[in-house]
Order: C-alpha cells, then structure tokens, then sequence
C-alpha cells in the first residue's frame, strides 16, 4: 500500500482532498495530515510515506523548503504534489528540483487531476523502488521493526534492559515521558442505532480509514502510538508529559472523548477504551497493558470508558490465570515458528485448564492471552488465526461466545493445530527473510565492530538459533560472512581513496592493522599494500 501525506494549513483543503478520490482503488493511504511543513516534517519521519501532496505556502516552512530538506535527508523518496493558490514558473521549477512529479492550481483541482498527478506519482515510487531495491527493502524493514518493538514493550519480551536500549537505539525509537499509560480500544462499526452493512472489505477500510484518523486526532491532545491488533482491538501507548501529570486520567479521558466525538461524525463506529494504570518507567509498560487487556470484559455501552484502578473489583483482577510463566516459551516458539516447541508450550496449559479447579473466567483469559500473542508476534498473525477459524460467523472470536471451560480447551485445541500447520508451511520462507535481513544488517554496519549478539538482539532471537538459521540459509557461517563482506569493503577502499591501511582496518572494525592485513591476505592471498598496486 501507497503511504501519501497531506499537507495544507487550511482545514478544508486537507478534507476535500482525502474526499475527493477513492484512495484504496489506487492502492493508496492516507498516512497523516499537517498544517504547517515543521509538523509534516514529524510525520513524514514517523510515518515515511511515499508521497507528499503539499502546499507551496505554509507556516513554519513551505512546502518547497519542506520539499528540499526530505530530498537532502531522506533521498529520493518522498516524492512530492505540489500545490498552490496561484500560478508561478519559478515556484515550479523549483519544485521540480526535488523529486516534486506535479504542479497543481488549487482553483484547477478536479478528482480526475488529482487521480492523474498520484497515478503519476506512484509510478516514480515504483521506478526509483525498481533502481533501489535496497532502498524499499531498508524502509520497510525499519517500519516492521519498530512495530515489532512496542509489540515486544507492550508484552514484556525483551530479554533485559540491555537488549532493550539496544533495539530501541537501532530502531530510532525515542521514549523520554513523565510517564506511561496503556490502553485497548475496541473499535465498534456500525455503532448501535445505525445501519449494519454486511460488507466486509468495506469494513475492513473503514477500520485502516479509523486507525489513521485516531492517531492523526489523538496525538493532538497527548503524545502516542497507536498498535493494530485486528479488526476490532488496538492497543495505545500514551506518552505523558510534565503538564498531563498532575491529572493524567482527566487529560486522557479528554483526548478520548474529543477524538472519538470526531472520528463518530465521520464513520458510524463507535469506541470502548480500558486504561492501565499510571507507569513511570516504560518498560513497566507491560503491567499497564496487562492490566487495560483484563477490563476490556467489563466494558459495555453504559461503560465505555473505564480506568483500571477504578473498576470496582481491581484488587482481584492480578490474580486471574497468569500466563507470564509460558510467554517467554510462546514468543521464541512463534519467532522460530517451531511447532514442535508450541506444542510442548501450549499442551500443559491446556491439561491445566482441564483441571477441576479452574474456573471459567481463568481459562477464557488463558485462551484470550494466546490469541492476543498469536496476533501480534506473528507478522500475519490476523490473517493466519481467522483463516483457522473461517467457518465460524464471527472467526476467531467466537471464543467470546463460549460458555464453558470444555469449549475454551476445544477452540485452543483447534487454535494449536491450526498454527502447527502453519508453521511447517511458512517456516522455511520466514528463515530466509531473516537470513536476508541479517544480512542487510551486516551491510549497514559494515563500518563498525559487528558482534552476533548485537544482531541477534536486533532482531529479538538467540544467537545461537541465529547462526544455525545464517548457516543453514546462506550455505556460510554468520562470522565468515561478515568477514568477507569486511574484506569487499575494504578492496573497494583501497582502490577508491587514499586512506592508510591503518585507516582502513579501524574505519571496518578491526582489532588492528596486523590483524586487518593477516585476514585480507588469507582471503586474497596478498597483502593490502600488494593488493592497491595492482593495475586497474
């Protein structure tokens, strides 16, 4: 999907626009919305869309300024519409200069202009992506990553603070508030009252139309990241500053409400938030999130709103079946996408459910925290769990609809067969994806001291399943790659500057020159020195 940003200080101009065309029919989204080139700035390094349909005149800076600084930063893309209230050649051509693929006259907009200008526009996207695979590959790779990494917060995987610093360090992730606060917001279609339409894709865009708008509108009020889960449930991450402290849930349940009044004018949906408790350090992340996961069941159209420590039997929800002592288990498994170690996981859970004494609400939480983690620690993980449950009406959550503790154990059973399945299919193509990945890795750092731990860190698996993964992947160990891949490096220096054999070794990341030159000789069989004089 095509990620377009608007940017336009006047309000209706960034309305009709997202109205005027049908957005998806060209494969395309609306990733965000400005109204001045500092704010779009922020959004373009947060979101990274593709396309910038911007105007010429703004406050803060223009769109040309805009324009000029994401082509010195960013490169190639962003491309960039360019739009004005007047016509000038000059204002054009220098809209020309980076990467802007159109000039269009407000006065003159039309759907079909607008159509032709983005068809334009994606097909530069599509050739610069065709000339720089590299280039899309490294983007999206970034994006999944840092989804990955609140994934990972908001469900207390990360092995140690270390690795935490770590990956939020690699993924360009800045977490600095006073404070932190989780959520989970059911979003409801077709609210009560309205016309229901059966029509599922449409839903379905109407969700992603949602999800944009809710983060666009919410960041108005209080710093967050928004986490699709599925169709019906998200999870909030509030960043809150020194002036939201004092009175956090008053200024959190004014973001919501205001938010939510708006989003209802434009969609017939409707919306029910749970709130954690108040955290001070992020990575207790978790204890919040955990604690908004377990009110979503008390949440109801007289409630739709409701703050953890104001639910009236809160002191009693921490002791509902705790699933901390298998989520480790269960996310190396999903990473790994071993079956075999699923089952050894989600076997004894399930004999345990069966047990006398667990009660009915204790084994829906059990089954509900599975699903919840099969969702977002697999990258397909809606798609995959409602394929398993197809022919039930209501998919996967059917499991809200059981009544006994029988029928939890027989829909996870189905659940785990479901995924083993799974596995054995995917397990081969998502091995070697990460096996590209690592290496892409490896070339980015190419200039630094790259250890296996660090990269295995990165990408939140053990660095002994990682070498075992490279190896069987690349047909090389992950050592000796790296040391080629050093080696390349450092014969394309020689040739192509002046810098010492000195230079070269400390600019690679090796222990020492004597070291730099034993390994280079080994590989080529010659010295650098001997290696830079020979003839072109």
């Amino acid at each position: 999907m095509i990620k377009i940003l608007i940017a336009d200080d006047e309000p209706l101009v960034q309305i009709g626009l997202r109205s005027m065309i049908d957005w998806s029919s060209l494969g395309a989204e609306i990733c965000g919305t400005a109204a001045n080139g500092d704010a779009a700035w922020d959004l373009i390094n947060e979101h990274r869309p593709d396309i910038v349909i911007t105007d010429i005149q703004m406050p803060c800076s223009s769109g040309l300024e805009l324009g000029k600084r994401c082509m010195d930063e960013l490169g190639r893309i962003p491309v960039f519409i360019i739009l004005t209230s007047f016509e000038d050649f000059q204002y054009a051509r220098e809209a020309m200069s980076f990467s802007a693929v159109d000039y269009l006259v407000k006065i003159d907009l039309s759907p079909g202009t607008l159509t032709a200008a983005v068809k334009k526009a994606i097909e530069q996207v599509e050739l610069i992506r065709q000339q720089n695979p590299e280039f899309q590959d490294s983007r999206q790779s970034l994006l999944l990553f840092q989804e990955r990494f609140y994934i990972r917060l908001l469900n207390n995987l990360f092995e140690s603070r270390e690795q935490f610093f770590h990956q939020k360090e690699q993924f360009q992730i800045t977490l600095d508030a006073a404070g932190y606060a989780a959520a989970m917001i059911r979003f409801i279609p077709n609210a009560p009252g309205t016309a229901m339409s059966g029509d599922t894709e449409l839903s379905l865009q109407t969700y992603n139309q949602t999800l944009q708008m809710l983060q666009e509108l919410l960041s108005r009020y209080i710093p967050c990241h928004i986490v699709a889960l599925d169709t019906h449930f998200l999870a909030v991450i509030f960043f809150l500053t020194d002036r939201h402290m004092p009175d956090w849930k008053k200024s959190v349940a004014d973001a919501l409400k205001n938010t939510f009044d708006m989003l209802r004018s434009y969609y017939n949906a409707d919306f029910h938030t749970s709130v954690g408790s108040l955290v001070q350090d992020c990575l207790d992340l978790a204890s919040s999130y955990s604690d908004a996961r377990q009110l979503t069941s008390r949440l109801s159209g007289e409630t739709p709103l409701l703050f953890y420590d104001e639910a009236p039997d809160a002191d009693t929800l921490h002791n509902i079946f705790s699933m901390s002592l298998f989520r480790d288990d269960i996310s190396q498994a999903f990473q790994e996408l071993d079956e075999q170690a699923l089952c050894n996981t989600l076997d004894p859970i399930i004999t345990l459910l069966g047990q006398d004494h667990v009660r009915f609400s204790q084994a829906l939480d059990a089954a509900g925290s599975i699903l919840h983690f099969s969702m977002t620690l697999l990258s397909d993980g809606p798609e995959l769990v409602a394929n398993i449950f197809h022919d039930e009406p209501d998919s996967y959550q059917s499991l809200y609809r059981l009544k006994s503790v029988s029928g939890i154990i027989s829909w996870l059973i189905r659940l785990e067969e479901g995924l083993c399945l799974a596995f054995k299919d995917k397990k081969k193509g998502h091995q070697h994806s990460l096996a590209v990945l690592c290496c892409q890795y490896i070339r980015e750092h190419i200039h630094e001291r790259i250890y296996l731990q660090d990269i295995a860190d990165t990408f939140g698996i053990s660095p002994n399943y990682l070498s075992q993964l490279f190896k069987k992947c690349m047909d090389v160990g992950i050592s000796e790659y790296i040391t080629t891949q050093k080696i390349d490096e450092s014969k394309k220096l020689l040739r192509e500057t002046n810098l010492k054999v000195y230079e070269i070794s400390d600019r690679l990341g090796f222990e020492s020159s004597f070291y730099f030159s034993k390994v280079f000789k080994k590989i080529t069989g010659m010295s650098p020195k001997d290696y830079r004089t020979l003839p072109s």
